[in-house]
């Protein structure tokens, strides 16, 4: 897969993961969604992708 395909499918996985974030009243599955997003996150900022250094601030 190349870079671009990778970094389109990470910013889609994300604003999915951004949807439970945003619908969830349960702290646990929260918390957990926001690390999967993290991870999203470093995963796009590792590919160069020019992102902030906190991803709940984009």
């Amino acid at each position: 897969m190349e870079r671009e395909q990778m970094l389109q499918r990470i910013a889609q996985a994300r604003a999915l993961l951004g949807e439970v974030i945003e619908g969830t009243d349960l702290p646990l599955i929260e918390r957990t969604v926001k690390l999967a997003d993290m991870n999203l996150h470093w995963a796009q900022w590792n590919l160069g992708e020019p992102v902030t250094l906190m991803p709940e601030m984009e």
